[in-house]
C-alpha cells in the first residue's frame, strides 16, 4: 500500500487509524525536506525563524526565504524547488491522498528567482498544482520553469528545457486578470507587469542556460523580453486615449454656424433636455410687452418637423425653448416633452402617435398648442397664475 500522509491537522477517525496499524505508516506532517543548503536563509514557521539546514522537515504554512544563501526542497512527490539568494516562497497548501486527484498543491512565489520542478511520482495530478506570483497564476502540465519577481511583484516567468537541453519540459499557462499566455518551448518567457495587464506576448530567449537565470533579470531582462515589454507599452498607448490625450486646441465648434450643423445628419433641431436653458426664463414679464406681441389672443405659429418615426406636428409653438410661453418642446424616448419651469415645474409627456391641445393660461401668456396634427383625442387645460 502507498504511503498517505496527509498534512492537513485534522481529527483522526476510527478507519483512518485502524488503516494506519494495518500498514504500519505513521502519522507525519513532513511534506519535505531541505535536500541542498548554501550560506544563510532560513524556515519561519509560527513567526520562529530556523535557520536552513540539509535534512530540516518542510511543513504546511512555511515561509521558506534566503538571504546571502541558496536552499533547495524535496517535496514527497518529488517536486524540487530551487530558490536563489534574496528569494521568498510561501508554501499555502501541500494535501496528498492516496488518490492522486484528490492530492493538492499551493506555493507563492514572492519575491526573488525561484525554479519549480513537478514531480515524477503519481501522489498529486498536475492539474492541481497552484503556483502564484503577486501578478500571475501558473497551471502547469509536468514542467520545469523559473519565477523572478521584483519588489513591485512584476514576473518573469521562463519555461525550461528538459534533461536535454533542447526539448521542452512540458507546458504551462500565465495568466492573470488581464489575459493568457502559453509556454511550450524551451526558454520560452513571458512577462507580466501588473494584475490587470496581460502577460507579453511569448518570447523565446537566445543563447540562454539555466546557470544563467538569477535576480539579475530583474534589473535586466533578456533583450528578447525587455522587446516585448516595449512593444506592450506601445499597443497600450495606442488603445488608451483618454482625456489627457485629448488635444483641446483642435475644439472648432464655436466657428461653426447655423448651416453647419443643420447639415450635420447627426445634429437634431428639436433639441432634447440637455438643450435646456434654466436661466432663459422671464420670471419678471413685461405685461405691455405681451399684449403687444401676442395681443392677448391664441397664439398661431405652424412649424412641421421631420423625425425618424415620421412629421411630428405642432401648431402655436415650435421645437426647443418659446419665449412667449417659456415651455421647452423637444422629443425623448420616441414620445413628445412639453417642460416649464417657472414658478413650479410644468411637465407634460404625450406618448407617440398622439394628438390634440394644451389650452394654457400660464402667467402673462394665454395661448393654444395643438400636436399630431389629428383629432383633438387629448385636450389639456393648464391655467397657472403667478
Amino acid at each position: 500500500m502507498q504511503l498517505f500522509k496527509s498534512i492537513r491537522k485534522i481529527q483522526a477517525t476510527t478507519a483512518s487509524l485502524i488503516l494506519l496499524l494495518i500498514s504500519g505508516v505513521g502519522y507525519a506532517d513532513s511534506i519535505g525536506d531541505i535536500v541542498e543548503s548554501t550560506g544563510i536563509g532560513q524556515i519561519v514557521r509560527n513567526n520562529e525563524s530556523t535557520p536552513h539546514s540539509v535534512g530540516y522537515g518542510i511543513e504546511l504554512y512555511d515561509e521558506a526565504e534566503t538571504v546571502n544563501g541558496r536552499m533547495k526542497i524535496q517535496f514527497l512527490d518529488e517536486e524540487f524547488l530551487d530558490l536563489i539568494e534574496h528569494t521568498l516562497v510561501y508554501i499555502d497548501e501541500v494535501y496528498y491522498d492516496p488518490n492522486p486527484s484528490l492530492s493538492k498543491m499551493s506555493l507563492r512565489m514572492v519575491q526573488g528567482t525561484a525554479r519549480f520542478a513537478s514531480g515524477k511520482g503519481n501522489k498529486i495530478k498536475k492539474a492541481n498544482i497552484d503556483i502564484s506570483t503577486p501578478t500571475a497564476q501558473i497551471a502547469i502540465n509536468g514542467t520545469d520553469f523559473t519565477t523572478t519577481i521584483d519588489e513591485l511583484g512584476r514576473t518573469l516567468v521562463i519555461l525550461l528545457p528538459d534533461e536535454d537541453g533542447v526539448t521542452p519540459s512540458g507546458e504551462i499557462v500565465v495568466s492573470n486578470e488581464g489575459g493568457s499566455v502559453t509556454l511550450n518551448e524551451a526558454y520560452q518567457a513571458t512577462m507580466v507587469s501588473t494584475v490587470e495587464t496581460p502577460p507579453t506576448n511569448s518570447v523565446v530567449i537566445n543563447n540562454l542556460t539555466t546557470s544563467m537565470i538569477d535576480n539579475m533579470f530583474i534589473v535586466s531582462p533578456p533583450t528578447e523580453v525587455a522587446e516585448a515589454v516595449e512593444e506592450q507599452a506601445r499597443e497600450d498607448m495606442n488603445d488608451d486615449q483618454g482625456v489627457l490625450d485629448v488635444d483641446f486646441l483642435e475644439f472648432n465648434e464655436l466657428e461653426k454656424d447655423y448651416d453647419d450643423y443643420a447639415n450635420d445628419p447627426d445634429y437634431d433641431a428639436r433639441g432634447n433636455r440637455l438643450d435646456i436653458d434654466y436661466l432663459d426664463v422671464d420670471f419678471l414679464t413685461d405685461v405691455l410687452d405681451v399684449v403687444e406681441e401676442l395681443t392677448k389672443t391664441t397664439a398661431k405659429l405652424a412649424d412641421a418637423q421631420a423625425t425618424t418615426t415620421g412629421t411630428a406636428r405642432l401648431e402655436g409653438a415650435q421645437f426647443g425653448f418659446n419665449k412667449d410661453s417659456q415651455f421647452n418642446i423637444f422629443e425623448e424616448d420616441g414620445n413628445l416633452v412639453f417642460y416649464r419651469e417657472v414658478n413650479g415645474i410644468i411637465e407634460i409627456i404625450i406618448a407617440n402617435g398622439n394628438s390634440g391641445y394644451l389650452d394654457l393660461r400660464v402667467g402673462d401668456y394665454e395661448g393654444i398648442i395643438e400636436f399630431g396634427g389629428g383629432d383633438p383625442a387629448i385636450q389639456i387645460i393648464i391655467n397657472q397664475n403667478n
